[in-house]
């Protein structure tokens, strides 16, 4: 059975990666445009931070309950 406490966590993770995606993303669409530009920066610093704490969340979880293996089906 899969944890469901880990596919929550990897859940956060891959909503908080995308999250960061669309915000480079964004900051290379601003390239130039320095006022703009650095604002759109600190949103993805803040972004990336948010990413590292999710998966650093999962990872604890995983070497804490030994579920990395979660069942495929």
């Amino acid at each position: 059975m899969a944890c469901s406490t880990a596919a929550i966590l990897f859940d956060n993770y891959a909503k908080a990666a995308m999250e960061y995606f669309g915000a480079t993303e964004e900051l290379a669409n601003l390239a130039g445009q320095h006022g703009k530009f650095e604002e759109a920066k600190k949103h993805a610093e803040q972004i990336r931070e948010k990413c590292s704490a999710t998966r650093q969340a999962l990872e604890h979880h995983w070497a804490q309950h030994s579920c990395r293996e979660m069942d495929s089906g």
